[in-house]
């Protein structure tokens, strides 16, 4: 596994332009995806309460409002453009779902948080913040190879941020994930918003599940697009949450015109062995 503690060293880093391995996960992923267009999507009830139920405060909100001022600062300090379809056609976090991040790592105690998808970087951002420099955070993210013009951009919300606090890792999930969460489990949160095709949610679900501590929680980004965590979610024993996003403008890609993404979080005294689906 190759970790890499600095975003400039991607450049140079050889498995971003030639990794036959990589590249034979990418072209069965392809394979895998070819027909999921046509599946029907589900409708999900959505949790309005989740806030409560992951005790959200007042000042929660008012330091996450002023985080994100200051990753937006950052960013803009860079000369990128954060918010909306400003990594291509990514969004950044939006503010709900750093919220429930943000108060999940603190709630939990959280020492150990794996997640998958960086992009700018701001996600990455407020789980290290709210680490408080207190435990690690493991970041995987396969850089877009059809647009090296942006690969400077990966994490870059994140600014220089010592080893070890975070690492960050480039390559598929396929090939990263399962080592690292070998080496490292149990953890205490995984955040899933990399590639959001069914067949790639299903694994990395799988894999984040039985890695978690009994009573750890996994977040999934952009839940609305496939049937994976409607799916996944019936397989397993947890507390359902299922939470509207919160986009600075209107995503009008969205049947709400928001977005959901969801939480599950493992019972105490539980020992999940989740096979992969």
């Amino acid at each position: 596994m190759r970790i890499v503690s600095s975003v400039k060293q991607i450049l140079h880093d050889p498995l971003v332009y030639h990794d036959p391995l990589g590249a034979y996960y990418e072209r069965m992923a392809r394979w895998q995806e070819r027909n999921e267009d046509a599946l029907p999507v589900p409708r999900y009830s959505i949790t309005n309460d989740w806030r409560q139920k992951l005790e959200v405060s007042n000042d929660d909100l008012e330091k996450i409002a002023h985080l994100s001022l200051s990753v937006n600062a950052t960013l803009s300090s860079r000369a990128i453009r954060p918010g909306p379809e400003s990594y291509l056609y990514w969004n950044d976090g939006d503010p709900a779902f750093l919220q429930a991040i943000w108060c999940l790592v603190r709630r939990l105690g959280a020492n150990k948080i794996v997640e998958t998808g960086v992009a700018h970087g701001v996600t990455s951002r407020i789980i290290l913040e709210a680490l408080r420099g207190s435990g690690h955070l493991w970041s995987i993210d396969l850089p877009p190879r059809w647009a090296p013009e942006i690969h400077w951009q990966i994490g870059a919300a994140v600014g220089n941020c010592p080893s070890e606090q975070w690492s960050l890792i480039f390559g598929h999930s396929r090939r990263r994930l399962p080592k690292l969460l070998k080496s490292i489990a149990p953890i205490d949160l995984f955040v899933h918003d990399s590639h959001h095709s069914r067949y790639n949610m299903l694994f990395e679900m799988a894999q984040g599940w039985r890695a978690l501590r009994p009573g750890g929680a996994m977040v999934v980004d952009d839940i609305d697009l496939n049937t994976a965590f409607d799916e996944f979610e019936k397989t397993v024993v947890g507390e359902k949450l299922i939470c509207e996003a919160q986009p600075i403008r209107a995503d009008t890609r969205r049947f709400n015109g928001k977005g959901l993404f969801g939480v599950l979080v493992k019972p105490e005294g539980t020992d999940d062995r989740h096979d992969n689906p």
